[in-house]
């Protein structure tokens, strides 16, 4: 097997890639370490060019997120199939993917698994189109997330996504937004965020999306209706109990298709990046890549 890792230096566990190297020295592999400098389309077509077969994604959310969109930029006949070795804080998509913390048993699921096809997250607006796997968390989530320091990531590991919410709880900004989802239109409801969701869990695997299958053909939109502080406190204690879409402030649908509009514009995270320009419309691709999945994985 000729193997393509791009890897991420500064995960949350990026000491261990020297284990990762010891566990693919057996195959033909190739290394690329995420620098701004690379251009994972042009690394993956060269890659293509010498009979290579698997790219592999090894760091966080981040890093898969990079390794999608340079996956997409290959025409899907001649695109390779994607792994997942997580070494980052969260996650959040491999564990969706059910592929273990574990390298050497992540590794095991690359060399003796197999793969799903998966779907992914188009996203588009004035300037902007790019994709995503897992979850595209939009108004106050984005704000959580600007919270997070390197410091406060490396003290609380995946807790400190509840970390960075603390500053943000007293302070919610609300936001109008009309959507069209499929054939059903949302309009001028008062909300304080939107997930977009491929994957089931967000944040240091925080379920936001249960009821969520990268290979279902669809997303889940979550939408979180504006209320009072004690409102949030429902929706967190729902949510530590498993009932979170149960909440009166949610409402939960299915879609292949959604156009938002917001007011103010609802900046969005995809997977841990952050965009400034308001997103118009996200829509599923289906199947788009080969992915090495757990043995639990069920879609």
């Amino acid at each position: 097997m000729k193997q393509l890792v791009f890897y991420n230096q500064s995960a949350g566990k990026s000491a261990q890639i020297d284990s990762l190297r010891d566990s693919l020295s057996a195959h033909d592999t190739t290394w690329v370490e995420l620098t701004r400098d690379v251009e994972i389309a042009h690394e993956i077509h060269e890659f293509l060019t010498t009979g290579g077969q698997t790219v592999i994604a090894a760091g966080g959310d981040g890093t898969v997120h990079a390794v999608v969109n340079g996956m997409m930029q290959i025409e899907h006949s001649k695109r390779p199939k994607m792994a997942i070795v997580p070494l980052g804080t969260a996650n959040d998509f491999a564990g969706t993917l059910h592929i273990p913390d574990e390298i050497k048993d992540a590794v095991a699921v690359i060399h003796h698994g197999a793969t799903t096809a998966i779907d992914v997250v188009r996203i588009r607006g004035e300037g902007l189109d790019r994709y995503y796997s897992n979850v595209a968390a939009g108004g106050n989530c984005v704000r959580v997330s600007e919270e997070l320091t390197d410091e406060i990531k490396a003290r609380w590991g995946a807790l400190c996504y509840l970390r960075g919410a603390i500053g943000v709880l007293a302070d919610m900004q609300s936001y109008r937004i009309t959507a069209d989802l499929d054939d059903q239109r949302i309009e001028n409801l008062d909300t304080w965020a939107v997930l977009i969701a491929n994957g089931k869990t967000n944040a240091g695997r925080i379920e936001v999306a249960p009821h969520a299958s990268p290979s279902d053909g669809m997303f889940d939109v979550i939408i979180i209706r504006d209320g009072t502080v004690l409102d949030m406190v429902d929706i967190v204690a729902k949510n530590l109990t498993g009932q979170f879409l149960e909440s009166e402030q949610v409402l939960f649908r299915k879609a292949k298709r959604i156009r938002l509009q917001s007011n103010p514009p609802m900046r969005f995270t995809l997977d841990g990046e952050l965009i400034d320009e308001q997103p118009i419309e996200f829509e599923v691709i289906p199947g788009a890549i080969d992915t090495f999945v757990g043995p639990e994985f069920q879609g």
